[in-house]
């Protein structure tokens, strides 16, 4: 086997992509081309289905990759081991988060942990919970964090932080002069939410149908600041973090309502591979995360 062969096969398949691969390798098109060529020519069966620019990998890819994931990620953990050794002077993290605590929250963990490790590299990534998943189970990420819980047998799921979600309107709404209300209040209100698919979103429409509530909904807007504009200029109430609206809220740009006899919560997660060997990186890390935990809910 030529491990360069099955390296440049192995960052195809991942990027579903010869270009992509190609930019990620600094390496030409053709040149990718003619390594995956050589590959399966060597095992003499195709590792890639063409149909014009979209690729797929065949049965024997699918086969392939899964060994591949398995031989760079030993060669991942190697190097991470050697660098423990060498007592963190040097080396990287990955995590991926999900948007709103790629925004909110762990800023202030990452801000810690370089100043007490200045050495190690930290790459973070932001995307949705999907594929926030997928790089961990593929050991893309050593670390993920999500907004709501996901099984599956290879990952390892801790509770993060548990945020209040309240509800906010605009200083001149009919609700900001309230502190605090029923959940029925908000029958026929015109309502901003986020995108299918969001946590937030999620357990809010849960709480609506157990409260048999019913909004107008105005708006569905695919970030947490574009929702605060949209509050901000009087077009509807909302339901967001408490923690992402601090900043409006104490400005007087925005008033927040809670519900304290419905109080609406939901819980962020840590995830990583339970195959994942846990250096004395992603150890520390995870130390000054849970500190920020404790910290949080005081």
């Amino acid at each position: 086997m030529n491990l360069n062969q099955l390296w440049v096969f192995y960052n195809v398949a991942n990027h579903r992509s010869f270009s992509l691969a190609a930019k990620h390798l600094f390496l030409t098109q053709p040149s990718i081309s003619t390594q995956v060529k050589l590959l399966e020519n060597s095992y003499k069966i195709r590792l890639f289905e063409r149909f014009g620019k979209k690729i797929e990998l065949t049965d024997a890819g699918k086969i392939l990759f899964s060994y591949a994931e398995k031989i760079f990620n030993l060669a991942n953990e190697a190097d991470t081991v050697i660098e423990d050794m060498k007592g963190m002077k040097s080396g990287n993290l990955r995590i991926d988060t999900s948007l709103t605590l790629g925004a909110y929250y762990l800023p202030d963990i990452l801000s810690a942990f370089s100043s007490k490790f200045p050495n190690i590299e930290i790459e973070m990534r932001v995307g949705n919970t999907y594929e926030v998943v997928e790089n961990v189970l593929t050991f893309r990420a050593d670390l993920g964090f999500i907004g709501h819980m996901e099984l599956n047998p290879k990952l390892v799921v801790a509770p993060f932080i548990e945020e209040e979600l309240v509800i906010i309107a605009s200083p001149s709404h009919e609700f900001g002069k309230e502190k605090t209300f029923r959940v029925s209040r908000l029958n026929g209100q015109p309502f901003i939410l986020r995108e299918k698919g969001s946590g937030t979103r999620k357990e809010v429409e849960e709480k609506f149908k157990k409260a048999h509530v019913s909004v107008k909904v105005v708006m569905e807007l695919g970030s947490n600041e574009a929702i605060k504009r949209a509050v901000e200029e009087g077009f509807g109430i909302s339901i967001i973090s408490a923690n992402v609206v601090k900043r409006e809220v104490d400005a007087g740009l925005l008033k927040v309502i809670r519900l304290p006899r419905e109080k609406i919560t939901r819980i962020f997660y840590i995830i990583y591979h339970k195959d994942k060997y846990l250096s004395n990186i992603i150890k520390s890390f995870l130390k000054i995360t849970s500190e920020y935990s404790q910290n949080y809910r005081r």
